[in-house]
């Protein structure tokens, strides 16, 4: 009896391990394993000043909070020019204390008089300008709005399969020359703005110096109050650059790269690190030219993480082109072919634990 129970249970356990094979089977026949990455958008860190390297505060692939520090630039000759700048300034301090009154204020009045016209005429006309670069940037805007709509139609109609790539780059063309066309009016609009602003700024400037000059019967010490002026607007301007050495993190995110070591010059507007920004990742897989009949935009997806942990996701985009991606092997670089597959992250919050920009993984996709 007791050899009969035993035989009964092993039968049992060959059953269910049959039919889990035969499961395991018809699901490996209904699905495609891929190998992904974890892909996210980037932002780059750049620097505003010129300097040396002096370190950075953060290691490749950190977390680091939006405001925390990144890296930190030196540069001995701006805190020279600042000690310089502020020795000048108490010596005009000291002038415009000490100076006595002259006789030329009416001909100084006279030149600003002059200046404030000249500027006036400048003033004008860049108002002129800014309104002629408004009304174009008010027809353009309702075009390239119409344009932007025309594309995303088109690119529905693209991932539907209805229309050829011929058709959908010819659409592609036409936007973005467009948007180019509207880009550059908004750079025209804001180069008006701008010397309307620097117009006013001269102008209060001059009538500034006017009021001073009228105000006050010390002509030495008009002067000097307006260097003193230009003195402070530059210790200003520097004092700015010295708290520019200290480089922050604009988001919350990964460090992902990191361009310089320590003591390598670097000049303004040079990349200094990259960020990748947690609150916007998805996974991108490639695949073989079959995938892009087999997979489709909704499908399901299994995204396979580290410590045995799956998440789950959804096909978002199949590109129709074939793209080169390169792969390294043991011995040799090789550069394939592949179907590239975007999959939106069902639960972002949960896959924040698992996975990490730059990661690379395996997907399972069942049809």
């Amino acid at each position: 009896m007791k050899k009969r129970k035993i035989l009964t249970v092993l039968i049992l356990c060959v059953v269910v391990l049959a039919v889990i094979t035969a499961l395991s089977y018809v699901i490996e026949a209904h699905s495609q394993k891929l190998p992904a990455v974890v892909s996210s958008e980037k932002v780059i860190v750049s620097s505003e000043v010129d300097g040396l390297m002096k370190s950075y505060a953060v290691a490749s692939m950190q977390k680091v909070n939006q405001n925390d520090l990144i890296a930190e630039i030196s540069n001995t000759k701006i805190p020279y020019k600042l000690e310089t700048l502020k020795k000048e300034k108490q010596k005009y301090e000291e002038l415009i204390n000490s100076a006595h009154s002259g006789d030329f204020l009416k001909n100084e009045v006279y030149d600003i008089d002059k200046s404030i016209q000249s500027n006036q005429s400048d003033l004008d006309k860049a108002q002129t300008d800014y309104g002629k670069t408004c009304d174009k940037l008010q027809v353009m805007r309702d075009r390239f709005n119409n344009s932007l709509k025309q594309f995303q139609a088109e690119k529905n109609l693209y991932n539907q399969g209805i229309i050829n790539t011929s058709e959908f780059d010819k659409a592609s063309r036409e936007y973005w020359d467009v948007n180019k066309e509207y880009t550059e009016l908004k750079s025209d609009s804001i180069s008006a703005q701008q010397m309307i602003k620097t117009s006013l700024n001269i102008r209060n400037l001059l009538q500034a110096r006017k009021n001073i000059m009228t105000n006050n019967v010390d002509i030495l010490a008009s002067k000097y109050i307006l260097d003193l002026n230009d003195v402070e607007a530059d210790i200003n301007d520097l004092q700015q650059e010295v708290n520019n050495f200290r480089i922050h993190s604009p988001i919350s995110g990964v460090v992902t790269d990191i361009n310089y070591l320590p003591g390598e010059k670097i000049d303004r507007g040079d990349d200094i690190a990259e960020i990748a920004d947690l609150s916007k990742i998805w996974i991108t897989a490639y695949g073989s030219s079959s995938s892009s009949h087999q997979i489709h935009p909704g499908q399901r997806v299994r995204v396979m993480c580290s410590r045995n942990k799956n998440i789950m996701g959804t096909v978002s985009t199949v590109s129709p082109v074939m793209e080169k991606v390169k792969s390294l092997s043991s011995s040799f670089e090789t550069v394939n072919t592949y179907t590239k597959i975007e999959v939106k992250i069902n639960n972002m919050e949960e896959a924040l634990q698992y996975i990490t920009p730059g990661e690379r993984l395996f997907i399972r996709i069942y049809f």
